[in-house]
């Protein structure tokens, strides 16, 4: 048996990257993750889980560098006692897309999020925490349902308790249904099924019996009373089985005995989306897992770092700290973290020692790629995107086409530096859910090559 070779690597590394790492063609990875369920492009960024399989297939025994494990040891020596509480369960909400997934989270929540999103189909990784009328809370993260967006859909599941799979009787199981239902099943995670718009079919028994028996076929028998697989029967028309299921999620819940320290000093959690505002500079979207935020504590993410200045709760209200299992608003990084990696905080300022820390965690690649043999005309384009998650479902897309180089990929309006860089390198412009942002005294000279889009599919089909 030969040994396998060790390399260090780090986490959301590019398939493009790794390649070059491990000095293999990149198709080869492409087709490893084919075989295993995920398709993906060249700017792909790989979870950890992912990464570990790819190299074992390959040969290659893998350490995954964590960028922050070498910040733990400048947090106070002092040791404090333990304070325990129970934790809202955090809970994703999947399934194929317009099967009612934001309807569901809409009802409950009591607000209009699915009014927010071009076309109604939900593009973003929605998370909010929600109080219930016996005064708990749970944390629900709304994924989006169309293909597209497969890598937001795995940040999701992984940092869930308990899954709620939406199926549409009049539609029954569809691609992402099962997609969905294999990420639950590989994390080894609770599922509630929920037959949603029992309103719209005639034969309710009829189409339930069909879905549960094409869900046997998938190795899931609801017809036998357990508690890793349960099913509700809803209608956001009528409220029909809210009531029910929300009763469903609070028993499983407290099965799941969620009990978190809090009075840590290694407070962390995930990067659900950055995204740059004009006026108030870079808004992160966090989810905290251990310990507490707090209003003035130094954080550090991949290779951006900050002190807190303001934290917003998900209904936009300021607030002094963050708990666990809870998601937040934070002001004060310095760059946008990249969505689904982790952050740490740390006691003191060592603003300086970090910096060293990150210039010496950076990646040396040599980034030069092969000139791609084709008759095909290079396309160049510039990519300008609402938030960091966005552009990564774009690049996984447009990527799939050998004639696209792409020039430049930022968050944020179209600025005049933009459209300077569009001219010199002879780019295309690609916007999604942004505007133009340009003195209206200056003429945009390549105005007709500049498109910009509100819905996912729009930019697949262009």
């Amino acid at each position: 048996m030969l040994k396998k070779k060790k390399i260090d690597l780090y986490e959301f590394i590019s398939i493009n990257d790794l390649s070059l790492m491990l000095n293999v063609n990149n198709l080869k990875i492409i087709n490893i993750c084919k075989l295993l369920g995920v398709n993906v492009s060249l700017n792909y960024r790989l979870d950890k889980e992912l990464i570990l399989l790819i190299c074992d297939e390959l040969g290659y025994k893998v350490n995954i560098i964590d960028k922050l494990k070498n910040l733990n040891f400048l947090n106070e020596k002092k040791k404090k006692k333990k304070k325990y509480i129970v934790r809202p369960p955090i809970i994703s909400i999947m399934g194929h897309v317009n099967h009612g997934k934001t309807s569901l989270l809409d009802y409950i929540r009591k607000s209009n999020l699915i009014s927010l999103e071009y076309g109604n189909i939900t593009q973003h990784m929605g998370i909010y925490n929600v109080k219930l009328n016996n005064n708990k809370t749970i944390t629900l993260i709304d994924t989006p349902g169309h293909e597209s967006f497969l890598s937001i859909r795995r940040r999701g599941i992984k940092i869930s308790d308990i899954v709620l799979i939406v199926i549409s009787v009049d539609k029954g199981i569809m691609n992402q249904t099962i997609e969905s239902i294999n990420h639950a099943k590989n994390d080894n995670l609770p599922i509630i099924f929920i037959f949603s718009k029992i309103d719209k079919v005639k034969n309710i028994k009829f189409n339930i019996d069909k879905i549960k028996n094409n869900l046997k076929k998938l190795n899931i028998n609801l017809n036998i009373k357990n508690d890793k697989y349960l099913y509700q029967k809803i209608s956001i028309k009528t409220g029909y089985g809210i009531e029910k299921l929300i009763n469903k999620i609070n028993i499983l819940s407290k099965k799941l005995n969620l009990l978190t320290n809090i009075n840590t000093l290694n407070c962390y959690g995930i990067i659900i989306e950055s995204y740059l505002d004009k006026k108030k500079g870079y808004l992160v979207k966090i989810l905290v897992q251990k310990g507490i935020l707090r209003v003035g504590d130094y954080i550090i993410s991949n290779f951006y770092y900050g002190k807190i200045k303001n934290i917003f709760n998900d209904y936009n209200i300021k607030i002094k700290k963050v708990y666990p299992s809870y998601p937040a608003i934070i002001i004060g990084f310095n760059g946008p973290p990249f969505s689904g990696s982790k952050f740490i905080v740390l006691k003191k300022n060592y603003k300086n020692y970090i910096k060293n820390i990150i210039n010496n965690n950076k990646l040396l690649i040599n980034k030069k790629k092969k000139k791609k043999k084709n008759n095909n005309k290079i396309i160049n384009i510039i990519l300008k995107a609402d938030v960091d998650s966005s552009i990564s479902v774009i690049l996984d897309e447009i990527n799939k086409f050998d004639n696209i180089n792409i020039v430049n990929q930022s968050i944020g309006n179209i600025n005049q530096s933009d459209i300077n860089l569009a001219t010199i390198f002879n780019c295309i412009i690609i916007g999604f859910n942004i505007k133009i942002n340009i003195n209206k005294k200056k003429k945009i000279n390549n105005k007709n090559n500049i498109y910009i889009f509100n819905v996912i599919y729009d930019i697949i089909n262009f």
